[in-house]
């Protein structure tokens, strides 16, 4: 029986899309794609998910990286956590979901002062009964050490769990650890998805 249901963040229940943002900010052609390689592509982002760096310290690194995009650089991540907005239809899903008493928590790849603005943003964080937070725990997703420490930090039973992510691979890890997985497409695919699992 399913007891406990754990989300990630981006493009589950926050949209995240870079080449959308950079577009809105007018970058376009080679300027947009070498912007979005040289920033939302690298090896410093997924240090900022792991919270190995800071996000001054990381503009410093693709600035010196790329001195002719140094103001680009700067102008694109002094608000880019703005991008991160609510999925209405995935946001309906975790309402219901909490109205039923489930237990429901967070695992996700996340930068510190992103989370921290998301977090301060948005009231529905208030539905959970806990999150893992990997620049806060300095390990990412699909690292075998995150899902162990999620279980044991809440004491949760990898078969009474589902975990529901966009990502293959993070899904794939977790089912290696016996959880239930859900490979996020949409909140309609969601749904469905969620109602065989919650028969049991």
């Amino acid at each position: 029986m399913i007891k406990n249901i754990i989300f990630d963040l981006g493009n589950v229940l926050l949209d995240f899309d870079p080449e959308q943002y950079l577009i809105d900010l007018n970058y376009q052609g080679k300027i947009k794609e070498k912007l979005k390689s040289e920033i939302f592509q690298t090896e410093e982002w997924l240090m900022l998910d792991r919270g190995t760096i800071n996000q001054k310290e990381a503009v410093k690194i693709w600035q010196q990286r790329n001195p002719d995009l140094k103001a680009e650089i700067a102008d694109v991540m002094a608000e880019w956590e703005k991008i991160l907005t609510v999925k209405k239809d995935s946001l309906k899903i975790l309402k219901s979901l909490a109205a039923k008493n489930y237990n429901l928590y967070i695992l996700s790849n996340f930068h510190k002062k992103a989370f921290d603005y998301v977090s301060n943003k948005y009231d529905f964080f208030n539905y959970f009964d806990g999150r893992v937070i990997s620049a806060a725990v300095k390990m990412i997703k699909p690292e075998a050490e995150i899902y162990d420490y999620l279980l044991k930090k809440f004491d949760l039973e990898a078969e009474e769990t589902v975990f529901i992510d966009d990502s293959r691979k993070n899904i794939e890890a977790a089912l290696a650890k016996g959880i239930r997985v859900i490979h996020f497409k949409n909140a309609e695919s969601l749904a469905e998805e969620l109602k065989l699992y919650l028969r049991e």
